[in-house]
C-alpha cells in the first residue's frame, strides 16, 4: 500500500501447464483487465507455455487489445503518478481507504481500488458475471467509458458487465490527460495531449498537472522535467480554462497540440482566448493545426483544439 509503489504480477498466472486455452480465455481476459492497471504489466508464464492473447481465441484477443490500448491512452496520467510515487512513495494503485480514510465502507474493501486520485477501478473477478458490485465514495462518479452516465456517491451499485467491460469511474471535478494509442511509447514523440475534463460544480475548479521528462535517461533524478497544467473553472455562463507550462532545469520541451474535451450537455455559443480572439467553430472535426472547436451533441462533448504554435494561456467557453 505504500513504500513499494512499482510492482507486478504475471498476468494469466505463472505456474502449471496450459492444456486448454479456450477454457482459460475468460480468466485471461479478466486478469489482463486487472493487470493493465498494475504499475507494471506483463503477460508471462513458466516453461514453454505461451500466453500471447490470440492463443485464447479471437474474442479474448479483441478484449485484451482494448485493455492494453486503454493503458497506452492513459500514459500521461500514469507517468505523472509514477513521478508522484517516486517523490512520495504513494502508489499509483491505492487501497480505497488511502483516499477515503473517513469512510468506514472502505476499511476492508479489497475488490476495487483507486488509480491515482481521479479514477476508481473495480475489476470483475467472478466467472460469467453479469454485474459487478461497486462502492462509490462521496461525490458524483462518471462512467469513464460512457460519460453521459453518472452515479451519486456514498452508495453501492450493481454495475452491468460483459466480458468487454472494465468498471472504471472518474470523479466529477477531474481532468484525465490521455494520448493517442501507439504501438510503443515514443512511437510519435510529438503526440497531441488531450485533457478530458469532467467539470466541477459551480465556482469550483477541475485541474491536473501533467508531468513529462525525456523518458529515457536518469535526468529526472536531477529534476529535469516539464509540467503542463490545466485548470477549468465552472461559471454560471460557461467555463474559464487556464493553460500553463513550467520548465525545470532547462528541459527540452516538445511542443504539443492540446485537445480539450469538456464533458457537458450544453452546446457553447462562443469560445474566446484571453486577448478576445474568437475560435472558429467546426461541425464534426477539426483540421490539424487550427485553433478551433466543435460540439459533439451525440456524446455531449465540447472539443477544443489549441495548436502548439498558438501560445494560448486562457480560454473562455461562453454559454448564453
Amino acid at each position: 500500500m505504500g513504500g513499494i509503489p512499482f510492482w507486478s504480477c504475471d498476468i494469466s498466472g505463472y505456474c502449471g501447464d496450459i492444456e486448454d486455452y479456450d477454457a482459460l480465455g475468460e480468466l485471461y481476459a479478466r486478469w489482463m483487465q486487472f493487470g493493465v492497471f498494475n504499475p507494471l504489466s506483463r503477460a508471462h508464464h513458466e516453461g514453454n507455455n505461451a500466453v500471447e492473447p490470440w492463443l485464447f481465441g479471437s474474442h479474448v484477443e479483441v478484449v485484451t487489445k482494448a485493455a492494453i490500448e486503454l493503458k497506452y491512452s492513459l500514459f500521461p496520467y500514469i507517468y505523472t503518478y509514477a513521478r508522484t510515487a517516486h517523490d512520495t512513495g504513494l502508489p499509483l494503485m491505492r487501497a480505497m481507504f488511502l483516499e477515503y480514510p473517513d469512510d468506514p465502507e472502505t476499511e476492508n474493501l479489497g475488490t476495487q481500488f483507486m488509480f491515482g486520485e481521479e479514477l476508481l477501478v473495480a475489476p470483475v473477478m467472478e466467472e460469467a458475471a453479469a454485474t459487478k458490485r461497486v462502492y462509490l465514495p462521496e461525490g458524483t462518479w462518471i462512467d469513464y467509458h460512457s460519460p453521459r452516465v453518472s452515479y451519486d456517491g456514498g452508495e453501492w451499485i450493481d454495475f452491468p458487465v460483459t466480458l468487454e467491460t472494465i468498471p472504471l469511474f472518474v470523479k466529477q471535478g477531474s481532468v484525465v490527460p490521455t494520448m493517442p494509442v501507439m504501438q510503443y511509447i515514443h512511437e510519435d514523440p510529438d503526440y497531441p495531449l488531450t485533457y478530458n475534463v469532467f467539470p466541477s460544480r459551480l465556482n469550483r475548479t477541475a485541474a491536473f498537472e501533467v508531468y513529462e521528462d525525456d523518458g529515457e535517461t536518469n535526468d529526472y533524478k536531477k529534476d529535469v522535467y516539464l509540467k503542463r497544467a490545466v485548470q477549468c473553472k465552472s461559471l454560471n455562463d460557461g467555463y474559464e480554462i487556464f493553460l500553463n507550462e513550467k520548465v525545470s532545469h532547462g528541459f527540452e520541451v516538445v511542443p504539443r497540440d492540446v485537445m480539450i474535451r469538456i464533458h457537458t450537455d450544453e452546446n457553447p455559443d462562443n469560445i474566446f482566448t484571453s486577448d478576445g480572439d474568437k475560435l472558429r467553430k467546426g461541425e464534426h472535426h477539426i483540421e490539424k493545426g487550427r485553433k478551433a472547436w466543435f460540439y459533439d451533441k451525440e456524446n455531449e462533448v465540447c472539443v477544443i483544439q489549441v495548436p502548439a504554435s498558438s501560445q494560448v494561456d486562457k480560454l473562455m467557453v461562453e454559454f448564453k
